[in-house]
């Protein structure tokens, strides 16, 4: 039997009736923010909660019944506690943190089933619409955003703003962003900007854990002031983030104005961030915010995902609910998601969820595009992106009608009748016929007599040369065409500008599908032709080649560690996007890279523009399960042993068991090639293992 267990009272908390409305909540919610205060904020009592603790719990209570999924669901746990009242047993879904829930941190938590988690095998929901940071899918346009957070925040600069749609992830990557900052700053984040400039400030400074309960700004202010200072001191910075900003008022923006004025002589004393929707651009361009306008000095636009980023989100969201290899989205599957969803992650998100449940009812783990039909017709009310065929149809094939009939009627009704003006009613067929012309001298048009009836008009002699109507011309496509045919020998590359104009001639897709080749090449595989290779068998050859890719972050050093030809990003410069260019092998400080031709140059050439990001493709010959520790049992642990001891690491008698010996041979190996040295066999291990022994065939980056 569980242990009797305390849910919180949400509606008992924020001191709202089970009906309240939104309005109601808000209210409440801001009058609770309102009575906390630093003095506090430690509790005397192991069995209190701290002032982070409660309003951590005020937060929950607030997200929890401002949602109406959620309410309804904290409502159904709260009927089945009432039902099990008697019985001394509880069932919970995590509406709080433990402390609050009277649960010990050792204690035996009850598990959050989904309808769908166990026949799919998910760890967890994976398309959940709450913003867990560690389902944060950093595409291109997300790496830009964080760098221009990094960025603002190193350089001090007094207000940045991110304006993005909705469902985007702006809260997403805000989140992750406080997550990964250091200790040494001091962050207010207001989620709830619906307050005027008093409470505002009063929720800055309760957030930072200083005074707030006063109602007289100038206090506010010169407690926030005095605190500003005495960080700068520590070395802390302070920084204020707005979440919804465009709900804020002009006032309201106005007063974070005149907070960005507490400054020192040479520096600022505190960061502001404005995250919201587009109306926040609308906000901000009115006369009386002019002012504030001309102190944004960073700001960034998050846009949608693209089919391609669509399609990395949903993998990406799989594995780390770890659904790999256990649910697979075929390519029409993930373009009609792509369609319906825009590229909006929280509609990626809804798509892809009630896909899913469907694909549990028909107890099918394979998605087909008419799964995502039916949970498209389920949720209704999506309008999918128009393709070409749609456009064609919507305004090409009626402009195409609509000209035929001008045409037609012109040619009826309004163009004259030369037949009948014809001199002695001829029509004019006879009349050239009569009166052919001499073609035989260029430039001269000169009336032949005529010829007898009986004799046929002879036609014209050709010139011995064709004439040239049009000049040619050499356009930006063409020398773009030209561009990707390759050339006869290796392309050699000396400066980065060189690199870079070579690949912004290419797409995203079309720089991954030639790096791909060169990889796929590399492996001796027999593909057929490989210039016929298209975005669509990306997807298959981790099942077509028996191929598994493995997402490097690093340097150099530990693609030569690991010693396997990888397709590098490449982040062009000026907002020319992203693009992927093979790593076939390394001799001595220059490279062999594959795109559309071998290009062989200096390894520094790309350190400026390569983002410490590889994928490797390799072969996992003995399907081994992953990862393998300290206590597993099996026959592998005998072929791992025999195999270390080949490589003059492991001594000893082998056995079926990973046991102390064979985790000190792990370990050696690992250290003394430079990767982790913990004992475990893991991806790096296995790729290091496979490649140092003579017995598998598997590409070399670096010949020794």
């Amino acid at each position: 039997m569980i242990s009797e267990v305390q849910l919180p009272d949400y509606y008992q908390l924020l001191g709202v009736q089970p009906g309240a409305t939104q309005k109601e909540i808000d209210l409440a919610y801001q009058k609770l923010i309102g009575k906390f205060d630093s003095s506090e904020g430690q509790s005397t009592s192991i069995d209190q909660p701290t002032l982070k603790e409660r309003i951590e719990l005020a937060q929950d209570a607030y997200d929890t019944l401002s949602n109406k999924q959620k309410r309804e669901a904290y409502d159904a746990v709260v009927e089945v506690k009432k039902g099990h009242a008697d019985s001394g047993e509880t069932k919970i879904n995590k509406p709080g943190p433990l402390k609050f829930l009277g649960i010990k941190e050792n204690a035996r938590k009850p598990k959050h089933q989904n309808i769908y988690q166990d026949f799919f095998g998910f760890s967890e929901k994976p398309f959940d619409l709450t913003p867990d940071p560690k389902y944060l899918y950093l595409s291109p346009k997300h790496k830009e955003v964080l760098a221009h957070l990094v960025y603002g925040l190193q350089e001090n600069n007094g207000f940045l703003k991110i304006v993005g749609e909705v469902g985007t992830g702006k809260t997403m990557i805000c989140r992750s962003f406080l997550r990964e900052l250091r200790s040494d700053f001091n962050i207010a984040y207001v989620f709830n900007p619906c307050i005027n400039s008093l409470e505002l400030l009063q929720t800055i400074n309760t957030e930072l854990g200083i005074p707030g309960k006063s109602k007289s700004k100038k206090k506010l202010v010169d407690v926030l002031n005095h605190f500003l200072l005495e960080e700068r001191a520590k070395g802390h910075r302070v920084v204020v983030i707005i979440d919804e900003a465009q709900d804020l008022e002009p006032m309201v923006l106005e007063q974070l104005r005149l907070l960005s004025n507490l400054e020192t002589d040479t520096e600022k004393l505190i960061q502001i961030v404005l995250i919201g929707q587009p109306e926040l651009d609308k906000v901000l361009a009115k006369e009386g915010l002019r002012q504030l306008r001309q102190r944004i000095t960073i700001q960034w636009e998050l846009l949608a995902l693209n089919l391609e980023e669509t399609r990395g989100y949903i993998q990406h969201r799989l594995n780390v609910a770890l659904g790999k290899g256990k649910v697979r989205f075929s390519r029409q599957a993930v373009e009609m998601v792509y369609r319906y969803s825009r590229g909006i992650p929280r509609m990626i998100n809804v798509v892809a969820d009630r896909t899913l449940l469907i694909a549990f009812t028909q107890s099918t783990k394979k998605i087909t595009p008419k799964i995502v039909q039916l949970a498209v017709s389920d949720i209704g009310n999506l309008t999918p992106i128009e393709s070409w065929a749609d456009k064609f149809w919507k305004l090409v094939l009626p402009s195409g009608l609509a000209a035929g009939l001008m045409f037609f009627a012109i040619n009826f009704f309004a163009l004259p009748d030369h037949n009948k003006n014809a001199p002695g009613g001829k029509d004019i067929s006879a009349l050239i016929q009569e009166n052919p012309m001499d073609l035989s001298a260029p430039g001269e048009l000169v009336p032949r007599p005529s010829a007898p009836s009986s004799m046929a008009v002879q036609p014209a002699p050709l010139a011995s040369s064709p004439v040239e109507i049009f000049p040619t011309t050499k356009t930006a496509s063409n020398e773009s065409l030209q561009r990707r045919i390759p050339s006869s020998g290796p392309l050699s590359i000396l400066y980065p500008e060189k690199l870079v104009t070579y690949l912004s001639s290419l797409t995203l897709a079309e720089s991954k599908l030639e790096a791909v080749k060169w990889i796929l090449q590399a492996w001796n595989l027999n593909t057929g032709n490989l210039q016929d290779l298209t975005e669509a068998d990306l997807e298959m050859i981790e099942e077509d080649y028996q191929l598994s890719s493995f997402e490097v972050n690093g340097t150099l050093a530990r693609l030569k560690t690991l010693n396997y030809p990888a397709f590098l990003e490449i982040a062009l410069p000026n907002a020319q996007g992203t693009k992927y260019l093979a790593l076939v092998s390394i001799q001595g400080n220059t490279g062999v890279f594959g795109s559309v031709d071998k290009i062989e140059m200096p390894l520094s050439i790309i350190d400026s523009l390569w983002t410490r990001k590889a994928i490797i493709l390799w072969k996992d010959f003995e399907n081994l399960p992953e990862p393998l520790g300290i206590g597993y049992r099996g026959k592998e642990a005998i072929w791992l042993q025999k195999n270390l001891r080949l490589l003059g690491y492991f001594q000893g008698r082998e056995a079926p068991l990973y046991g102390p010996k064979t985790v000190q041979a792990m370990m050696k190996l690992q250290r003394n090639n430079s990767i982790k040295d913990d004992g475990i066999f893991n991806t790096d291990s296995k790729l290091l293992l496979y490649n140092l022994l003579q017995i598998y065939s598997t590409p070399k980056l670096v010949s020794h």
